[in-house]
């Protein structure tokens, strides 16, 4: 994944927290889950051998 898209996904995650998209925490917290999970895996796919087993 491109570092491009990787900042699209982060601002498209910040207007809709700004829109108020997220009205339950719960809702807020699967949202910055999954840009975590998605930002985690284009670390992986930089440095695919930096993880440890």
């Amino acid at each position: 994944m491109s570092n491009a898209k990787t900042l699209l996904r982060i601002r498209i995650f910040y207007y809709k927290l700004q829109a108020g998209e997220y009205a339950h925490p719960y809702d807020l917290a699967k949202a910055l889950e999954k840009l975590a999970d998605q930002a985690w895996d284009d670390v992986e796919e930089i440095y695919p051998n930096s993880m440890l087993p």
